[in-house]
């Protein structure tokens, strides 16, 4: 019997569908011990507590303060307000136990994990690592409290990745067959698999609600439909609720006002304003995502000083940037990079393989060929590259570069009718 093209469409798609939800159940049994060990509030207290980040880390003025506040003297952390400045005394005992216990240092996941779990169980997002918004660790908070762990947490969020990886490419491509290859290439990927289970990572939820963003705006570019809009607007201050503002922000903005001139280039009025009510919308759901800080009678004034705070933290970070432009190609081609301590360590990344340098090379030669039809993906690629190269970096970093990679190549090339 002939098998006609739309039958053998379906039956390719239910093939890679299977395989999705094959690899995401051998990833789980192949991590079943992880997936059954409990969350273990008490140890990981204790591995923070003599950590590296009770001393890179204030929690309060009356409790402990924190070798950088005190030599760059600004110890206003009740309120964030200048006038703080040097009126608490250098207690040199407790700096001295802070230096003992340096060396005893935890992984971000382990701290994030903490965080999250002490920002859902009361603790203001500001008393504990500030230097990162707190949205994604509630939500790792909340997994720990659902499932008990934070690997199934991280599984739900990757599934929920890959629901949208191929939701958006669908949206640009109206293919489901090629929505369901971009997913399964990305559920393929070995820095996606590595990020569901040496985690929890923010990383994994940023890369969640961007490609939630980008196809809530997408549409919305293509039928003007408000409630795109809105939506847009607030899993973009979601998103930036989950990694450092600054960088992000300003990221995003360039990649509106961009878009929007683009899109609306006959009338420049209507770019600049839709650009600044999304990013302004934006901007209330970020601030909104600090309400346990507020509830704690925090006044707005001293939210503007967090923040202000956060910039000066990273700004005495001491780190040449200059020297550390481009690291990331290193990293793609070669899967080693610099880290930015004292001795400038090389390090290997195990999850690298070849498919890092074929897939930036081919979604170069991707976008090339289809700047005129995925314009705005093209784009964003180009303003992730470039943010990349000036940013010391982490492998996980690469994520929200791949991601998209992977959905242009798989939207620009093979059959027509795919």
């Amino acid at each position: 019997m002939k098998i006609s093209n739309q039958q053998q469409k379906s039956l390719f798609l239910y093939l890679v569908l299977t395989s999705i939800v094959a690899r995401i159940g051998f990833i789980s049994i192949h991590n079943l011990d992880l997936l059954r060990t409990p969350y273990n509030h008490t140890l990981t207290e204790k591995e923070y507590q003599e950590s590296q980040w009770t001393q890179s880390q204030n929690v309060s003025p009356d409790v402990l303060l924190d070798e950088w506040a005190i030599q760059s003297g600004y110890t206003g952390w009740k309120n964030y307000e200048d006038e703080m400045r040097g009126t608490v005394a250098i207690d040199e005992k407790r700096i001295a136990i802070i230096q003992d216990k340096k060396d005893k240092g935890i992984s971000d996941s382990t701290l994030y994990a903490y965080a999250g779990y002490k920002y859902v169980t009361g603790t203001s997002p500001h008393l504990l690592n500030p230097e990162h918004p707190p949205f994604a660790k509630y939500l790792i908070g909340w997994s720990i409290q659902l499932f008990g762990n934070t690997v199934i947490g991280s599984l739900v969020v990757g599934v929920l990745l890959l629901v949208v990886v191929g939701w958006f490419t669908y949206i640009i491509t109206h293919s489901y067959l090629r929505a369901a290859i971009a997913a399964l290439l990305v559920s393929s990927f070995s820095l996606f698999k590595d990020q569901l289970i040496n985690g929890p990572q923010l990383e994994l939820y940023q890369a969640l609600f961007v490609l939630l963003f980008l196809s809530f705006h997408t549409v919305w570019l293509k039928n003007k439909n408000r409630t795109m809009y809105i939506f847009a607007s607030i899993v973009l201050g979601l998103g930036l609720s989950t990694k450092t503002l600054l960088p992000f922000l300003t990221l995003f903005g360039i990649y509106i006002l961009a878009v929007h001139f683009i899109s609306f280039s006959k009338n420049k009025q209507y770019a600049v304003i839709s650009s600044l009510f999304l990013l302004g919308a934006a901007g209330l759901v970020f601030v909104l995502t600090y309400l346990p800080y507020f509830s704690q009678g925090n006044s707005l004034r001293s939210f503007l000083g967090l923040q202000k705070y956060i910039v000066m933290f990273y700004q005495t970070s001491s780190i040449p940037l200059v020297e550390f432009f481009g690291n990331y190609i290193r990293l793609i081609t070669t899967g080693s990079w610099k880290f930015w301590d004292e001795a400038r360590t090389v390090s290997q990344y195990s999850a690298w393989d070849i498919s890092w340098p074929l897939l930036t090379i081919l979604s170069c030669i991707a976008s090339v060929r289809s700047f005129m039809r995925y314009t705005y993906l093209v784009l964003f690629l180009f303003l992730y590259h470039a943010f990349l190269f000036v940013t010391p970096i982490f492998p996980r970093y690469l994520l929200l570069l791949f991601i998209p990679s992977i959905i242009i190549i798989v939207s620009t090339f093979g059959k027509k009718q795919l």
